[in-house]
């Protein structure tokens, strides 16, 4: 038996809401959950901002085992500041946001992070899109993590070049990627009504954000990491602010800000960009512009 090695089993862990027993749970501030309903169930028994503490707790724990994506603790921190009419609104769309995931993952010719795949789909999310349109951006984005010279062509500052020039390419695309890609090909981003077709769906299972950014792959986090943070050291955050006059998401408002680091965003285009997802805000009769008003309209913008 020299040599040979067994492989660990996953072990059952018997779901907090329900009781299931299931070897591939949701872990959440050492509890488990047999899916995302019931870890939507205990979110709304003990409310928002409590359920993010726990998903703050439960970064902390998976630091001492062996690390997290650097930013997740960032990103969480913007949803326990979020105004509660937000993060309802944000909850309301969860499910339909995500609904086009498995059909974009089917074209995908690249490794996608689950948030960027996540962004993407929520441009389909009122029917509004065609699916064609979100293809478009979808092969902009792997065209760039590809070809050095898509990259060349379209990432602005030199700083994010020289890091997503690697050896042996990227690992995938991340949300900076797809950003960056999505202001490519926001050739028409000027609001007109259109009619909405929503699907009348019901909910379903949806994705659960802290959990991608706990089971993401060490390399594709760094990448995402050192590609983000390029919105701070550029400044874009603080540019893209400037130009709001509604309230908007926190996440929402640093996807807006990446659009700034593809170097053929000019600040009118930008500004028709945020005046077009505000209008769509108040369109929908929302209480605030979140990632599915940006994703439409950046979906909206791409040529035919």
């Amino acid at each position: 038996m020299s040599g040979s090695k067994i492989d660990a089993q996953p072990q059952e862990k018997r779901c907090a809401v329900c009781g299931t027993s299931t070897k591939y749970p949701l872990e959440l501030n050492e509890q488990f959950y047999c899916s995302s309903a019931c870890l939507s169930k205990y979110r709304d028994e003990v409310g928002h901002h409590q359920f993010h503490r726990d998903t703050l707790a439960t970064f902390e724990q998976k630091k001492k085992r062996g690390g997290i994506p650097e930013r997740a603790l960032l990103y969480n921190s913007m949803c326990r500041r979020c105004h509660n009419k937000m993060a309802r609104a944000c909850k309301t769309n969860q499910y339909i946001n995500g609904l086009h995931r498995e059909e974009l993952r089917r074209s995908e010719t690249a490794p996608w992070c689950c948030h960027a795949r996540f962004n993407l789909s929520s441009s389909l999310s009122d029917g509004t899109v065609p699916l064609a349109a979100a293809r478009k951006i979808q092969a902009m984005a792997e065209e760039i993590v590809r070809n050095p010279e898509a990259c060349e062509r379209v990432v602005g500052p030199e700083a994010l070049r020289e890091k997503m020039a690697k050896p042996g390419g990227l690992h995938g695309v991340t949300t900076t990627i797809l950003d960056i890609a999505a202001a490519e090909m926001a050739i028409s981003p000027d609001y007109r009504p259109r009619e909405d077709r929503t699907p009348a769906v019901a909910d379903g299972e949806f994705m659960v954000h802290y959990a991608a950014c706990l089971e993401c792959d060490p390399a594709f986090a760094s990448e995402c990491h050192e590609q983000a943070v390029e919105k701070e050291v550029n400044k874009c955050i603080d540019e893209v602010q400037e130009m709001t006059s509604e309230r908007w998401c926190e996440h929402t408002l640093n996807a807006l800000s990446a659009l700034r680091l593809n170097r053929n965003m000019r600040t009118e285009k930008l500004q028709t960009i945020v005046a077009s997802a505000e209008r769509l805000k108040a369109e929908k009769q929302d209480f605030g512009v979140t990632t599915r008003h940006l994703f439409i309209t950046l979906g909206r913008a791409v040529q035919a």
